[in-house]
């Protein structure tokens, strides 16, 4: 008995007098026993101290309840967590940035980490984990019932030329119309999904691709197409606003392009409650990102 008042008197922090004296000013309040000694001299609940336990527990849980009730999906301004981000490289995610800001106003202790990768470097770390979201073409998006996806952005294939192209004076071409140009293409290990389509396009209308360029990134391939070596491709999403001043070119839409590329951001289903907050608030305010 005495054992066992000790043990619990350690557990509250505070001595073994001070408890017994506690239990006996609780019975003499209620009127009752709360503890009984068994045959083997341990000390028990009476059936009156195990009416008021279950009592107890529910006024706890309710307390639980309210010092919960105004935080949102479990999550508290306080609350610390990390979000790792995956972005295509050479696209223009500013305006994420500003949500991201936005979306620290109510949650400050959110930490985003975000790297730039290829379509494949994002595609695979989602699946390996090593990214919470990634934005990325919906063609190199997993097909599994574990990730998720949602348009964040439509995109389309444009070329770029020289300012002073033959060209220059369309609003949009066709691709019938670069059978006698020389392209300039992103290696196909770099970004597979514009080089191939490139590629059989020109052969659906008739003749062969005349890339005579392969280029490690799309700043290489604006700066040979600046200097008229030829034109390459790019997407819709890539342009800041101020590619087309600084490489002196012009983007030209593909008329058989309009948003036939989706840029979405993918994510697997799992308990990160930050993280569906913070897609939430993408969703509520999609109409930004335009």
């Amino acid at each position: 008995m005495r054992y066992q008042l000790r043990t619990a008197s350690q557990n509250l922090f505070i001595s073994q007098p001070t408890l017994s004296r506690r239990i006996q000013e609780l019975e003499l309040e209620l009127g009752v026993t709360l503890f009984n000694l068994s045959n083997t001299n341990n000390i028990i609940l009476s059936p009156e101290g195990k009416q008021l336990l279950v009592k107890v527990r529910e006024v706890l849980d309710q307390i639980d309840s309210i010092s919960s009730m105004f935080e949102s999906d479990g999550l508290t301004e306080n609350n610390g967590a990390l979000i790792k981000v995956g972005c295509l490289s050479n696209f223009d995610f500013s305006k994420l940035y500003d949500l991201i800001e936005q979306f620290k106003t109510q949650y400050p202790n959110v930490k985003f980490v975000i790297e730039q990768g290829s379509p494949m470097e994002l595609s695979n770390g989602l699946t390996d984990d090593d990214y919470d979201l990634v934005l990325n073409l919906e063609d190199y998006i997993p097909h599994n019932n574990k990730i998720k996806t949602s348009l964040f952005k439509t995109n389309n294939l444009q070329v770029a030329i020289q300012n002073n192209h033959k060209l220059a004076t369309k609003k949009e071409i066709k691709f019938s119309d670069l059978a006698d140009e020389t392209l300039i293409l992103i290696e196909r290990n770099k970004s597979p999904l514009v080089f191939d389509y490139v590629i059989n396009k020109c052969l659906q209308h008739g003749f062969h691709a005349k890339a005579n360029y392969y280029v490690k990134n799309l700043d290489e391939g604006l700066s040979k197409t600046s200097l008229g070596e030829g034109i390459a491709f790019l997407y819709f999403g890539m342009d800041n606003g101020y590619l087309s001043k600084k490489y002196r070119v012009k983007f030209l839409n593909l008329n058989e392009e309009r948003s036939s590329q989706k840029l979405v951001y993918a994510f697997k289903e799992n308990n990160h409650p930050i993280l569906d907050a913070f897609l939430n608030f993408v969703h509520q305010n999609r109409s930004n990102l335009y």
